[in-house]
Formats: C-alpha cells, structure tokens, sequence
C-alpha cells in the first residue's frame, strides 16, 4: 500500500504528459494541415461563372482567412484562439502562375495538468503554435 501511494503521483503525472503532449502534437498538425489547404485555397486558378474572368487570390469569397477558419477552427479547442493572418506574397496580389503565396495558422495550446511543471521547466504556458506554408500559384 505505500509503495502503491509512493508510485501512484508519478504513474498519473506521467499518464497525464502522455495525453497532453499528445494533445499538443495533434494541434500542431492540424494547424499544418490548415495552412497547407489555406495555401492550396489561394493558390487554384479559380474562375468567375459570370464573367469567365480569373479570381485573384486577394478577390476570393470567402477570402483565405475566413475560409481556414470556417474549416478548421472546429477541429480545435475553443481556446485554441485560431488566427489566420492575411496572405502575403506577389502571388496573391496578382494571382499570376509561379507567384508564391504564403499562408500562416496561429493557435495557442494551453496545457490540461502540466502547466505549472511546464512552465518550470522552461516550456512557454501557454504555448504558441504556428504554420507556414508557400505555394505557387496555378
């Protein structure tokens, strides 16, 4: 029983590390995935049914931001606090082919248990997660 009760703490400390960094991997990945399909978003040629002219990427509705948001914010915890800066790059001013486009995601991933230890140790809580992706226009 006290080797049990000695053990125990350690055993759930380590179980709960497990799971948040876990956590904190799968939120980095989604925040990847995000700016890679944001960055596919702006990128495609895309074509006005009424006129059969060429979208710019900074023309596009719902623009980038908005539309990495609506897809993936659900995919996050509410207090993720997903950011999707504007694009820059000549690409998505001018939408012309070979023009890099640059999509960032911001999230914050704040720790379930290990914040305080986290936090002692030196890792930032809460911690900020970012993606960047560059993608050639078509």
């Amino acid at each position: 029983m006290v080797e049990f009760a000695i053990v125990l703490p350690i055993l759930v400390l380590l179980v709960f590390g497990i799971i948040d960094f876990g956590h904190a991997l799968y939120m980095k990945a989604e925040i990847t995935s995000a700016s890679r399909e944001g960055a596919r978003y702006a990128t495609r040629y895309q074509t006005d049914n009424s006129s059969g002219s060429h979208i710019l990427p900074a023309n596009l509705s719902p623009d980038v931001s908005t539309w990495v948001t609506n897809n993936y914010a659900g995919l996050l915890p509410a207090d993720a606090n997903l950011t999707v800066p504007t694009p820059t790059g000549p690409g998505y001013i001018s939408g012309l082919a070979g023009q890099d486009v640059t999509v960032t995601v911001q999230a914050t991933k704040n720790w379930f248990v290990l914040g305080r230890l986290i936090s002692a140790a030196g890792f930032p809580d809460p911690l900020p997660l970012s993606s960047t992706t560059v993608m050639k226009c078509e």
